[in-house]
C-alpha cells in the first residue's frame, strides 16, 4: 500500500517538518544519497500570494535538509509571470537563512525534449526543465488548489506544467495554455504520460493554504487545516483530492494513471498515517467550468 502521512495544525512550518519526521529514515536516506536536491513550489502569480507555495511550507522542507548535510539545495518554479519577481515579493531569498539555497527560474533553464497533447492525441514538442529532470530527489511543495481546467491544481500538475519552458509572450507571461489546454483529455493525459518520464519523489500539499472556486489563480483562499507527504506523489494527489470533496475517479490524470497500474484510486486502498480522512474531508466550492471539466471521460 501507498503511505500518506497527513498531520493537521496551523504552524505550516512545523507541520512540514512534523509530516518528515514521521516519514523517517527513508526520508533521511534519500537526503544523504542524492546528488542534486530540487525543490519545486507552485509560484504560478505572484499578485497573490494565497495562489502560491509560502514559503514557510518550503522553510520547513530545509530545516531538516539542513541538519543532514550542507550540499547546495535548489528552489525553483516557471512561474506564469515573472518568477525571479515572485521570489522577491514572497520573499523567498529569505530561505537563505535556512540552509545552502540557490533560487532559479526554470523559464531560464537549459530544457530537455518533451511533449504535450493535441487535442487529437498527437504528440506536440515542447521543452521541460533540465533541472528538474537532472535532480535525483525532486520534492514538490504546493498549495491544495482548484483549478479551471484540470479540476484540481496539486502536485503532479505544478511539477508538469511548471516544469515546461516556453518563450514569454508578447504579454509578458509564460502560457503553457496554448499547448496544453487543448482539450480536457488531452491536457490529463499529457499530465498522466509526461510524468511517467519524469516522475517526482515526495510531494507536500498544503491545505492549510487551499484556494476553491476558481483556481489556479482567481479562487477563494480557506484553511483546511492539514498538510500531506508522500513518497508517492500520486498519491499525495488522490488523498488531497478527496479530502477537497471528490471523487477521486472523476480526476482525469488520476484516473489514467490508475489504468496504468500506478497508484490507487481509492483512498480506502492507502496506508494514511494520522487522522481518519473522512473527518477532514470538506466539499469545496467547484469552479465556475464545472462540470464542463468532465469532458475528459
Amino acid at each position: 500500500m501507498e503511505t500518506v502521512v497527513l498531520v493537521t495544525g496551523v504552524d505550516k512550518r512545523e507541520m512540514v517538518r512534523e509530516a518528515l519526521t514521521i516519514l523517517g529514515e527513508e526520508f533521511r536516506t534519500k537526503v544523504r544519497k542524492a546528488r542534486c536536491i530540487f525543490i519545486h513550489p507552485n509560484l504560478v502569480n505572484y499578485n497573490n500570494p494565497n495562489a502560491c507555495t509560502n514559503p514557510q511550507a518550503v522553510r520547513g522542507i530545509v530545516d531538516h535538509i539542513s541538519l543532514l548535510k550542507g550540499d547546495q539545495i535548489l528552489i525553483g518554479d516557471a512561474g506564469y509571470h515573472d518568477t525571479k519577481q515572485a521570489f522577491k515579493v514572497l520573499d523567498y531569498q529569505s530561505l537563505k537563512r535556512s540552509g545552502n539555497i540557490k533560487l532559479i527560474d526554470l523559464n531560464d533553464d537549459k530544457i530537455i525534449q518533451s511533449f504535450a497533447y493535441t487535442r487529437d492525441l498527437k504528440k506536440r514538442p515542447i521543452g521541460f526543465s533540465k533541472t528538474a529532470s537532472d535532480s535525483d530527489f525532486l520534492i514538490l511543495v504546493v498549495p491544495a488548489k482548484m483549478h479551471t481546467f484540470y479540476t484540481v491544481s496539486l502536485s503532479l500538475k505544478t511539477h508538469i506544467i511548471g516544469s515546461q519552458v516556453v518563450p514569454k509572450s508578447p504579454f509578458g507571461i509564460h502560457a503553457r495554455w496554448p499547448w496544453v489546454h487543448t482539450g480536457y483529455k488531452s491536457a490529463h493525459l499529457t499530465l498522466a504520460d509526461v510524468y511517467q518520464e519524469y516522475p517526482a519523489d515526495l510531494a507536500i500539499i498544503d491545505g492549510t493554504s487551499a484556494m476553491q472556486g476558481n483556481g489556479p489563480s482567481d479562487g477563494e483562499t480557506i484553511n483546511l487545516g492539514w498538510i500531506l507527504a508522500s513518497f508517492n506523489p500520486i498519491a499525495a494527489d488522490l488523498l488531497a483530492s478527496y479530502l477537497m470533496g471528490f471523487d477521486p475517479k472523476n480526476i482525469g490524470y488520476l484516473y489514467f494513471l490508475h489504468q496504468k497500474r500506478l497508484s490507487p484510486i481509492d483512498v480506502k486502498e492507502l496506508d494514511i498515517i494520522g487522522p481518519n480522512p473522512k473527518t477532514l474531508r470538506k466539499k469545496l466550492l467547484l469552479p465556475d467550468s464545472y462540470p464542463e471539466i468532465l469532458n475528459w471521460k
